[in-house]
């Protein structure tokens, strides 16, 4: 099954420094989880994953790290890749940069990193580029 996303070119142009695809490589499936570590979906996948030994990234929202370091280590112990999803899951639109800013700085500290995915995929060019820097 094939599930293709088309992301307007423009933005590809605009943006060229992110992320918008991943190579197409045969017999290769990239997941990636948002929103955990949550106390009973994250262990349920990761068991998932054990079972046909495969890997995933897991984009963690600070708070969740803070409520559920367990789970979090788990995701580290047993070799996935972890996400700074920002630290309360606030939306990029409506939200001030100085105050994105703030709170994806407060995920950093927990979520050891270089990878970001804003929540709802809303994110400002100012945002994205203080974040960056």
């Amino acid at each position: 099954m094939s599930y293709p996303i088309r992301i307007p070119w423009l933005l590809t142009r605009i943006y060229p420094q992110r992320v918008w695809d991943m190579p197409a490589e045969s017999g290769r499936v990239y997941l990636s989880f948002d929103d955990g570590p949550h106390p009973e979906a994250t262990p349920l996948v990761l068991d998932l994953l054990a079972r046909h030994q495969a890997r995933a990234t897991f984009f963690c929202i600070g708070r969740n790290v803070e409520l559920y370091p367990c789970i979090y280590q788990r995701i580290l112990d047993e070799g996935h890749a972890v996400g700074n999803h920002s630290y309360s899951h606030c939306n990029g639109w409506r939200t001030a940069t100085t105050d994105y800013v703030v709170d994806v700085s407060r995920a950093r500290a927990l979520v050891n990193s270089k990878l970001f995915r804003p929540p709802y995929g809303r994110i400002r060019g100012a945002q994205a580029r203080s974040i960056r820097r």
